[in-house]
């Protein structure tokens, strides 16, 4: 080993030394090859030249130089080859500068550019202006850090930019474009200011000089862009601060108020974006924002009957991650869940959607989406469910509904609420097992052995005058009256709340009860239909009931008599109650029945009709009088 490397030494030796006897200021050489070896005996770099200017010891002035350059070490590999037409090699400082063209050829790259230094101490190569730099292996993937599978053809990448920095070493290049970089890869559109690539050295041995070899074309396994990153690809747009993929890795990693922009108009952005083997995660933090997603063509989610003004669709969360399936795409917020939909707004724990693959060249309202190769990897696609859990909220217009847990079927304008759901709408209440809300119309569910509870504002005391109230001034009994009333409460097997352009409509079925202001009613269906009513000097309003409408075998309480009938209506505002179809009202003076019967609010009187039809007439049956005493 030590007589290999003592006679490379002095065969390095007696090159140089013909080549400086050759060379005078006015006898250049022609055609001269020159070889440089390391201590280590090993070859660093041979320098060939189609004419050579010798002007000192220390600098020879080269015509149509070609530079190449090895390994310096055991593996013999070269690692590049450098041509230009005019060169200046600083002998004692191992260093070449131009302000020529230069072309250099690495395993799976190609650089060209204007005005150079390469630097063989160090092993650095700088290009001033101009910089072109074509990689044999495509980046179309990158976004996902996607490597192409062997035996499939990549795409090249081809990199502008003003300058370049390469740095080779016996583990890795270093690629450091700068200022306006610009680098294309198949449908991959990406511009920063700065640029880095990190690529596998030659492993190859005893290359021949004619060839650069030993290079694989998944050689880049970093890849890192700063300073006004944009990214456009498939009809989308990034933008970061930072980015850093690892394509080795499958991951991609973007920081600095990173966000998506895509074609449909759906809108991404958090303190952090990272792509992860077919999984994207987006996390938010408290300097830089929450994690937030915007599709601006969803046409809101449309539960609970209010209209909607807004089509745009926005969803805050501590994180968002997104998974591509089979049959669809998968998206989950987690921490702190916001919606705000149209006239919506929806908070819950954790949030997920499931949506529809959609089809090929399909217009979808897409989330936007990271790519790999051709394919669109994240898009939203037609939602086809949304489950929201933990603590969920819903506010639209008026109306408030809570729940553990609320499924939406966008496609059917359709939701659901499980654990303990419940409604409020001013002074209404409604609560129940499950719920089910559509626009305009809101079904409540309750289990076997459990009733829908419905709380309906206050009416008025529809029967005899109060006794309390009977000892008091008029005023003073207006007052007692009013403290009096009571919340009037529905409860049934099931409801329908069907909301109108003027007015609400409550339908009860399946035993139905009702108690309020000195009432008690039993029937097997119930409608209720209630206004709402403006505040003064407010833009609120509170809900009024104008009818109550029982109907199927009606029993009717009051403080001092009991009503049957098919049929009964309660008129609160009017204040009377109408009892018809075998109408009987009994109370401790007798009981009295007929077709129809009208009971006045606040009187012991009622008005009872015969049916004209059937002839039959109203009756009134005393009660027995008992013998008086003797």
């Amino acid at each position: 080993m030590l007589s290999k490397l003592l006679l490379r030494s002095i065969a390095g030796l007696l090159c140089v030394c013909t080549l400086h006897a050759q060379m005078t200021p006015s006898a250049p050489v022609q055609n001269f090859r020159l070889p440089r070896f390391g201590e280590n005996g090993y070859t660093q770099w041979v320098l060939q030249g189609g004419k050579g200017i010798y002007d000192s010891a220390e600098q020879i002035r080269i015509e149509d130089m070609a530079l190449r350059v090895y390994s310096g070490d055991e593996r013999m590999a070269l690692e590049m080859t450098m041509d230009s037409p005019e060169a200046t090699l600083l002998t004692a400082e191992n260093r070449a500068v131009s302000d020529g063209p230069i072309e250099i050829v690495g395993a799976n790259f190609k650089v060209s550019g204007v005005g150079w230094t390469w630097n063989g101490l160090t092993k650095e190569i700088e290009v001033k202006f101009d910089v072109v730099v074509e990689f044999t292996q495509g980046m179309a993937g990158m976004l996902t850090g996607a490597v192409a599978a062997e035996g499939i053809a990549v795409e090249r990448t081809e990199i502008h930019s003003r300058s370049l920095l390469l740095q080779t070493t016996a583990e890795a290049y270093r690629f450091t474009f700068t200022d306006s970089v610009h680098a294309v890869s198949g449908e991959m559109d990406l511009k920063s200011e700065v640029l880095k690539a990190v690529a596998d050295a030659p492993k190859g041995k005893e290359v021949g000089e004619s060839t650069v070899g030993g290079g694989k074309l998944d050689s880049i396994r970093q890849l890192i862009a700063m300073d006004q990153v944009v990214i456009h690809q498939g009809g989308h747009e990034l933008k970061a601060g930072h980015a850093e993929f690892k394509l080795r890795e499958q991951t991609a990693e973007f920081t600095g108020n990173p966000k998506i922009l895509a074609a449909s108009g759906a809108y991404l952005s958090g303190a952090t974006i990272r792509s992860q083997e077919g999984l994207v995660f987006v996390t938010g933090n408290a300097n830089e924002g929450r994690a937030q997603l915007i599709v601006s063509q969803a046409e809101g989610i449309g539960v609970l009957g209010a209209q909607v003004e807004s089509a745009e669709t926005i969803v805050l969360a501590d994180s968002i991650t997104m998974r591509e399936l089979e049959t669809g795409n998968q998206f989950l917020f987690d921490g702190s869940v916001e919606v705000m939909s149209g006239l919506m707004i929806m908070y819950s724990n954790q949030l997920s959607i499931l949506a529809d693959q959609p089809a090929a060249g399909a217009v979808t309202t897409a989330t936007p989406g990271l790519v790999a190769g051709d394919a669109e990897v994240l898009k939203l696609g037609e939602v086809r469910r949304m489950l929201a859990e933990g603590a969920v909220r819903i506010e639209q217009a008026n109306k408030v509904a809570t729940s553990d847990q609320v499924i939406f079927y966008p496609q059917e304008s359709r939701a659901e609420l499980f654990g303990s759901p419940r409604v409020t709408d001013g002074e209404v209440i409604i609560t129940g097992d499950r719920m089910e809300l559509k626009p305009g119309i809101a079904v409540v569910y309750s289990n076997t052995d459990k009733r829908v509870k419905v709380v309906l504002p206050k009416i008025a005391d529809l029967g005899y005058e109060p006794v309390q109230a009977l000892t008091l001034q008029p005023n003073q009994s207006q007052k007692a009256a009013r403290s009096l009333e009571s919340e009037t409460v529905v409860q049934s097997k099931m409801l329908r709340m069907i909301e109108e352009t003027d007015k609400t409509l409550f339908r009860f079925t399946e035993s139905v009860s009702v108690s309020g202001t000195n009432v008690h009613a039993l029937c097997g269906r119930l409608d209720v239909t209630a206004v709402e009513v403006p505040l003064a000097k407010t833009k609120e309003s509170m809900m009024e009931v104008q009818t109550i409408e029982a109907f199927d075998n009606v029993v009717f309480k009051q403080i001092g008599r009991v009503a049957t009938g098919d049929q009964a209506t309660i008129h609160p505002v009017e204040g009377k109650v109408v009892i018809q179809g075998n109408a009987v009202v009994t109370d401790e003076r007798g009981e009295v029945s007929g077709h129809r019967m009208t009971l006045l609010q606040g009187q012991r009187r009622a008005i009872v009709e015969g049916d004209r039809s059937t002839g039959k007439r109203a009756t009134m049956t005393l009660p027995e009088m008992k013998p008086r005493a003797k």
